[in-house]
């Protein structure tokens, strides 16, 4: 009678135990002959964070996606899908914002993504490029933060080949990364995450088009080689910046080093951060640069034998004669008032308030350690309510 009893039971517990085996995380689909929603059973729709697709994907799978799976997925994994186009999206109907990060990793033929297809994912996320690095469509929405994606290759991409840079200028050490063809000719790529100082390696003939396209930079200065014959289409279109803290008219920097201007393809610069930059280029150049169509979009045009040198403060205006002397010393720069100070304020150079401190001397010691890279802006106010900005590099 036990042995009918026990028996009995394991039968009862089988399927309990089946059942939390079940919750299946990672599934593959091969899609395109019936809607992607069928071939998920209705537990794996609630379940999957890592879903690998091959086949094809109709425009109802890219619904069904935007609306059920792309808050739950770590990762859609495209590597082995037969697409060469990721579709538009209409502004219209984008999903309320999806605050998971999710790794996209693209098909192997892979040739461009959608206008809005990025919009999607508005918090954060990265891509895997498995073959031909992809254009990107217009967002004809806020420019995605440059510091929220990520673009990577894949380990087996052999066609291209990605630089890491460290950083100049920081207290600690940080790098970035460039993406660039096998051959170092082309530039594709650049994973901007801080305000600082990136440059386009010498050797770089082109860039390619939408290259930074979409992309909302960090405050930053961005050096163009030498070498640099042309940019692609919509490279730069609309990028953004952080606008200036109040202190400068311009609030990022483009270094071209180029003695001819670079071939611009279409519409490069609409709507860009050029229209918001100073742009220094060599001395025997600048002609060239202020009557070329685009270049000339830049609100002043500098020679590079000028470039550090403190822009034009918008805030005193009540006299010329400047308030502050520094002078620059190997661990420390010393600031010395004509007249007398009340309080002094230090911002980073995207607008952030870093320090805020009375003094009533005369002169002032400020530790390079303690300034944020690439150079610390530092507005004096005086008991007379005149104020005085001035640039401070670590």
């Amino acid at each position: 009678m036990k042995k009918i009893i026990w028996a009995g039971l394991s039968v009862l517990l089988m399927p309990c135990g089946l059942q939390a085996q079940d919750i299946e995380t990672h599934v593959t689909v091969h899609a395109g002959e019936t809607a992607l929603e069928t071939l998920l059973t209705e537990e794996q729709k609630q379940s999957v964070t890592h879903l690998t697709v091959t086949g094809t994907l109709r425009e109802e799978d890219y619904a069904f996606l935007r609306n059920k799976l792309y808050p739950l997925l770590d990762t859609l994994n495209l590597r082995a899908a037969d697409i060469d186009s990721l579709p538009d999206i209409s502004s219209e109907v984008l999903r309320e914002p999806n605050y998971n990060k999710i790794h996209l990793i693209l098909p192997m033929s892979i040739e461009h993504i959608g206008t809005n297809f990025l919009s999607q994912f508005s918090s954060y996320y990265s891509l895997e490029v498995t073959g031909k690095f992809p254009t990107f469509g217009e967002c004809t929405d806020s420019p995605q933060p440059s510091n929220r994606t990520k673009v990577a290759l894949s380990d087996d991409n052999f066609s291209y080949e990605t630089i890491l840079y460290k950083r100049p200028n920081w207290m600690t050490e940080s790098y970035y990364s460039s993406i660039y063809s096998s051959d170092g000719g082309i530039f594709y790529y650049m994973n901007m995450d801080a305000d600082g100082e990136y440059a386009i390696k010498e050797g770089t003939r082109i860039i390619h088009e939408t290259a930074f396209r979409n992309l909302s930079l960090p405050t930053f200065t961005l050096i163009l080689p030498e070498s640099l014959d042309s940019i692609g289409d919509y490279a730069f279109e609309r990028t953004q910046c952080p606008v200036s803290t109040g202190y400068y008219d311009i609030g990022a920097e483009i270094v071209c080093y180029a003695t001819e201007p670079p071939k611009l393809g279409q519409d490069v610069f609409k709507r860009s951060v050029l229209e918001q930059s100073l742009l220094y280029v060599p001395q025997v150049s600048i002609e060239k640069y202020k009557n070329t169509e685009g270049w000339n979009q830049a609100p002043e045009i500098r020679t590079i034998e000028t470039h550090g040198d403190l822009p034009p403060s918008r805030i005193s205006t009540q006299t010329c004669e400047s308030k502050v002397s520094i002078t620059p010393m190997t661990d420390y720069y010393e600031l010395n008032f004509s007249q007398k100070p009340l309080y002094i304020e230090t911002y980073s150079t995207s607008g952030m308030l870093l320090t805020k401190q009375t003094t009533t001397s005369s002169f002032l010691y400020i530790e390079r350690k303690r300034l944020a890279s690439p150079y610390t802006i530092v507005r004096v106010y005086f008991a007379n309510q005149a104020t005085e900005t001035v640039k401070l590099i670590p």
